[in-house]
């Protein structure tokens, strides 16, 4: 199940984005990006599932797919 996968944090720079953004992602799947586009307030932004299915994952896996992102992204 997509949902049980440990979630990858994938540091990236589309070209629509001003800055980098932390993609997240469970599985092959891409569930959300985490961006800072001011440079100072976090924002996140949710994607579907490509099942059109709706996403259900654990709290705690989530929390801690966020935390990464933003840790990643203060890295830079």
């Amino acid at each position: 199940m997509t949902e049980m996968l440990k979630p990858r944090v994938v540091i990236s720079s589309p070209l629509d984005r001003e800055r980098v953004v932390a993609e997240i992602f469970f599985g092959d799947a891409q569930w959300a990006e985490v961006l800072c586009e001011d440079g100072q307030h976090f924002e996140v932004e949710h994607y579907m599932r490509p099942d059109g299915s709706p996403w259900r994952i654990p709290l705690s896996s989530a929390q801690d797919a966020l935390a990464a992102a933003v840790d990643r992204l203060r890295e830079r």
